[in-house]
């Protein structure tokens, strides 16, 4: 965790604390968003009997699914991930907001 006077768009989640690993962070989740929804877009093609474009099954996530998955990733990667997290007061104040159990097999 690192202290800054203002806010930037680098990871900084209020005025005063930095997440020191947003970067790993950031890439991390885009990982894990991209196989969420290919994993959505094969569920919504066996239901509907036919080939479902990865567009239309990322709309329908983001429609219905994206706000509990962002949560659940960002618990995960801070509770068991990220390499700052004993000394991360942004990832005692996640791990305490839900349980950090892992939703996803990570690499």
């Amino acid at each position: 965790m690192r202290t800054k006077n203002k806010q930037s768009s680098s990871g900084t989640l209020s005025d005063e604390v930095q997440c020191l690993g947003f970067q790993e962070l950031k890439n991390w989740q885009v990982t894990q968003y991209r196989s969420t929804v290919d994993n959505h877009r094969a569920l919504l093609s066996r239901q509907q009997g036919r080939c479902v474009a990865w567009q239309e099954a990322e709309q329908d996530f983001c429609e219905n699914s994206f706000d509990n998955h962002a949560e659940e990733w960002r618990v995960e990667y801070c509770g068991l991930i990220c390499p700052s997290r004993s000394s991360c007061l942004l990832a005692l104040h996640f791990m305490r907001s839900k349980e950090a159990e892992p939703f996803h097999k990570t690499g």
